[in-house]
């Protein structure tokens, strides 16, 4: 084959060959007769200050436990305490807050340590009972509308 044939062929390919092609794309799409997304349950912002000895703890890692079941596919609220102690929940979305109820919150906190020529996460720094929902003794009510929680000190 000559190439100014095989160029005719790649640049202008016949309909059969055009028809092959789209069937194979709308075969590949996603046709949306799956299961379809669970709907969101409201959240509502949440803020509180939490610290450490009356130290920030940034980077700690805070979880907030429902203390009746939330519903099928609801995530459980989260956040990172920022430099400034401050922690933002989210839920779905970075800073969404959390669904209104009464929660059970766990922290824990691993300080990076050198460890050689790499740095590692160390041990929790926070009591474990921080740790566990079931011993954990901080709790608090998430309400609709804006929530500003006073600030926790472990």
């Amino acid at each position: 084959m000559s190439p100014s044939i095989l160029r005719a062929c790649v640049v202008a390919p016949s309909s059969n060959a055009r028809r092959a092609g789209l069937l194979l794309a709308l075969s590949l799409m996603p046709i949306g007769c799956g299961e379809r997304a669970k709907p969101r349950v409201p959240t509502f912002p949440a803020e509180v200050s939490l610290t450490f000895k009356g130290q920030p703890m940034p980077g700690a890692f805070v979880t907030l436990h429902p203390t009746s079941p939330p519903g099928e596919g609801v995530p459980t609220p989260r956040a990172s305490v920022g430099g400034d102690g401050v922690v933002s929940v989210s839920t779905y979305d970075a800073g969404d807050g959390a669904p209104s109820g009464s929660y059970v919150v766990t922290v824990e906190w691993y300080k990076l340590v050198k460890s050689g020529g790499d740095v590692a996460p160390g041990p929790n720094v926070v009591p474990a009972k921080f740790a566990s929902p079931s011993t954990s003794d901080l709790k608090i009510d998430i309400a609709e509308g804006e929530n500003r929680l006073p600030p926790i000190n472990l």
